[in-house]
């Protein structure tokens, strides 16, 4: 029986860290993509950082990306992550990510 994850990837706070995310979304979008269509990603996508929170311009920048996913265990959610270009390329935060298995109420 499938496992209910929520992920939270901050972005690095790198000056670059707009621009690479502007650069590998596509492969990201794309990655993504299958993960959705089977059902292991429900629910997600990008969230701004504080800066941007709230009302604000149109243009704020985002902080990270946050999503819930189902997976068999915790180990199967973390190599889906780990295979991630935003993983991979180090536009998320590693040391900052955080991956907790919760209890979806019924």
């Amino acid at each position: 029986m499938a496992r209910t994850f929520a992920f939270f990837g901050p972005y690095v706070t790198t000056p670059e860290a707009q621009s690479l995310r502007a650069r590998i979304r596509s492969t990201h979008l794309a990655g993504l993509k299958p993960l959705k269509e089977r059902g292991v990603i429900t629910n997600g996508g990008p969230f701004y950082n504080d800066e941007g929170a709230g009302e604000g311009a149109p243009d704020r920048p985002f902080g990270g990306s946050f999503f819930v996913m189902e997976a068999e265990t915790y180990a199967e959610a973390l190599k889906i992550i780990q295979a991630d270009v935003y993983y991979t390329e180090g536009l998320w935060d590693i040391p900052q990510i955080r991956l907790i298995e919760y209890v979806v109420p019924k």
